[in-house]
């Protein structure tokens, strides 16, 4: 396995050992905040696992919202809160992960057990179960994409609507964010029903990265001469969305 710690929008690997965290120029990831203490945390990693500590620090740590107390394995895709700092661990195997690039016949392989598992657990309002089952595969597609590689439309549609989903059982803006960065990489405008249902979704969610929305909202007024009335009105309606975000 692969370990990385997203914070910031950016991937920080992870190498086999200790890495602290704390306010300290000589942590591993020095975080500027007052409530962080100089040496607040340490993640213990190997192939296999990851372990978090807590140092002994003023204002503890937690994982998905969760105060430990001493040590706690991690799994793929916990949030870790430190201080008013956020960040994500991301364990992927060391394999390319193909399996979402697929052409629109292939469906029910899009997500094959899994999001079967995660529709069950979305229809009994298990969000944060349904969240931990189609993590690695949505962020793994990102990643994908952001690489170059080609995104079948079926495939992004059915990761639209899966981010959607997780969005209002979770009340994460990530999700939100998770779509316009999805959409941002692949170059192409959100479709009409993921527009309609972000509307309704970013009422919800706590919050949003406007920057993420704005980034997305300057891709698409470049290429703005090829778009056709459909396009300018979806546009639009997205410029819509940075507004009412800009509000929350």
């Amino acid at each position: 396995m692969r370990h990385s710690l997203r914070y910031n929008d950016h991937d920080i690997e992870l190498p086999p050992g200790e890495f602290v965290i704390g306010r300290a120029a000589n942590c591993q990831l020095s975080l500027d905040d007052p409530l962080v203490s100089r040496n607040h945390a340490t993640l213990t990693v190997t192939p296999d696992a990851v372990v978090l500590a807590d140092l002994g620090s003023r204002n503890g740590v937690r994982v998905n919202s969760d105060r430990i107390h001493g040590k706690r394995s991690l799994s793929h895709g916990d949030q870790i809160s430190i201080g008013n700092q956020a960040m994500t661990l991301l364990s992927r195997r060391e394999l390319v992960a193909d399996t979402l690039i697929q052409g629109p016949t292939e469906r029910a392989s899009i997500f094959g057990l899994l999001g079967i598992l995660a529709d069950k657990a979305l229809a009994m309002g298990r969000g944060e179960e349904a969240e931990k089952l189609l993590f690695e595969q949505l962020d793994q597609l990102l990643v994908d994409a952001q690489r170059g590689v080609t995104v079948a439309s079926e495939t992004l549609e059915r990761a639209s609507e899966y981010a959607l989903k997780l969005a209002l059982a979770t009340t994460n803006g990530r999700w939100v964010d998770y779509i316009f960065r999805l959409h941002a990489a692949v170059g192409r405008m959100c479709a009409g029903p993921v527009v309609d249902e972000l509307y309704t979704v970013l009422r919800k969610v706590k919050a949003v990265n406007l920057t993420v929305l704005r980034d997305y909202l300057h891709a698409l007024h470049e290429v703005t001469g090829r778009f056709g009335p459909a396009d300018r009105f979806l546009l639009s309606r997205l410029e819509g969305l940075e507004r009412l975000a800009a509000a929350k």
